[in-house]
């Protein structure tokens, strides 16, 4: 009688590990995956940015330079 219901358990827990755990997990698993490309794509965006807004200032560094020549020593 306590084999079949230590059977019964065990056959539940595979079940429920089969049909419910392991759906969920591979579930969370590519919604994290799904997050860290998000977080890639968010990070790729910014360093496209920031690259454009590095030649802006270089570009307004020449201007400055050729214009008012002595802007860097300046207070």
């Amino acid at each position: 009688m306590s084999e079949d219901i230590l059977e019964l358990v065990i056959l539940i827990s595979v079940l429920l590990a089969l049909f419910i755990y392991m759906p969920w997990l591979r579930h969370k698993r590519r919604q994290d995956e799904r997050l860290d490309q998000e977080s890639q794509e968010l990070f790729d965006a910014s360093i496209i940015r920031l690259e454009s807004m590095e030649e802006r200032i270089h570009t307004l560094e020449r201007i400055l330079d050729s214009e008012v020549p002595d802007w860097r020593n300046r207070p």
